[in-house]
């Protein structure tokens, strides 16, 4: 910029200032609050971002600048309000993008491709609004992006809202310095240009503060959602999630596949009460973890697998024909009849009793029809020995 070689230095100097006294900061920092996730997030952020644009005033105001009439004071504020506007949009990408890519590692990009739409409603509302403020003009213009914003940091996920409060920064400092956005010449003095700045910095506050609360939220909502869809301890469908899955297999069936049947298996693990009072209920759980491991491993994607009960399970397909359903129930069988299951060194020897029900009609299949056609025909390969395969078509009377 063809300064000289000592006032590089110096602004060096008062870069690495603020990033120095940052690091510090941040390294004090819990985990949550380096992720943005919650509203104290957000304060320890411009906690943090303050201290390091401090710094960097303190080293960087000792340069004797050309502007008139500026004293100390005046300097250290405007490089003050400059590093912190920069800290503030500028570290949260950096925040959110570590943990988007952090998680990118285990999901992998098929779950960015496999994404739902963007919606870009609030983004076009956003350019609307900055469009409208600079058209506008006048100190109360600067507030015309709020509403906007808000929607956004509403709409978007941490990561997203990070970048559009980035680039929304950057636009509004660009059309000022352009002097398209008319403060009536204010802007030419020292004191107007750090209240710019630094009410410009603590505008997107608010915003980033909507977004970590969205994001905390979403995140209990999806606890919630796991909580309610899956088991706990098998990691198979809840009963709710089973039923509901299956009504709308079903539906759909009737609907829109009417070449293919339903069937609905019934499973329960044989003896289940014994391995319980003799090895205890801890052995118990690891048994029902093991087959319930087993038994997903031996099906598809499209076929629904839930937990019904203690040690009950229920699987609910579509199917071409009823050969197909009995060669998968008796695959199960055996499936679980091989299962290695060691407890403290005690090998656990587990069967399963299947009932199967299968329809092919597909206007007159019943839901519930089939979950008590299904136990029905469970409970006769219980009596029949356990450790079988029995259809509901083959029980006396049907």
């Amino acid at each position: 910029m063809s300064d000289p070689l000592f006032v590089n230095i110096w602004l060096a100097m008062a870069n690495l200032a603020g990033v120095s006294v940052g690091y510090a900061l941040f390294r004090r920092l819990e985990r949550q609050e380096k992720e943005l996730d919650g509203p104290q997030s957000v304060l320890a952020l411009l906690l943090v971002c303050s201290g390091a644009a401090g710094a960097a005033a303190l080293v960087g105001t000792g340069i004797a600048f050309s502007l008139p009439g500026s004293t100390p004071w005046g300097r250290f504020i405007l490089w003050f309000s400059s590093e912190l506007n920069r800290y503030l949009v500028l570290l949260p990408v950096c925040f959110a993008g570590k943990k988007w890519f952090s998680d990118l590692v285990h999901a992998g990009w098929r779950s960015v491709l496999s994404a739902q739409s963007f919606n870009i409603a609030p983004i076009v509302s956003l350019a609307a609004s900055v469009v409208l403020a600079t058209l506008t003009g006048g100190p109360g213009a600067i507030a015309f992006p709020v509403p906007a914003l808000l929607w956004c940091a509403l709409t978007y996920s941490v990561l997203p809202m990070c970048l559009v409060v980035l680039i929304f920064n950057v636009t509004v400092m660009g059309i000022v310095e352009a002097g398209l956005l008319n403060f009536h010449q204010t802007n030419e003095t020292i004191g107007v240009t750090v209240s710019f700045r630094l009410g410009l910095s603590f505008l997107v506050l608010g915003p980033l503060t909507v977004a970590a609360i969205m994001n905390t939220q979403r995140a209990l909502v999806a606890r919630l959602n796991q909580s309610i869809t899956w088991d706990s301890l098998t990691h198979v469908l809840s009963r709710q999630a089973y039923l509901e899955r299956s009504a709308d297999l079903i539906k759909n069936v009737r609907e829109t596949r009417k070449d293919e049947g339903v069937a609905i298996l019934m499973l329960d693990l044989d003896r289940f009460k014994d391995i319980n009072d003799t090895y205890g209920h801890f052995t118990g759980d690891a048994a029902l973890v093991a087959v319930s491991a087993a038994i997903s491993d031996a099906l598809c994607a499209e076929q629904i697998f839930g937990r019904v009960g203690g040690e009950e399970f229920a699987i609910t397909i579509a199917a071409i024909d009823e050969n197909m359903v009995l060669h998968l129930a008796e695959k199960i069988r055996q499936t679980v009849e091989n299962v290695s299951c060691f407890i403290s060194d005690v090998g656990l020897q587990m069967t399963v009793s299947i009932g199967v029900v299968y329809r092919k009609e597909a206007d007159v299949i019943d839901f519930q029809s089939l979950l008590t056609q299904a136990d029905a025909a469970l409970y006769a390969a219980k009596t029949a020995g356990r450790n079988c395969v029995v259809k509901y078509s083959t029980l006396n009377g049907n």
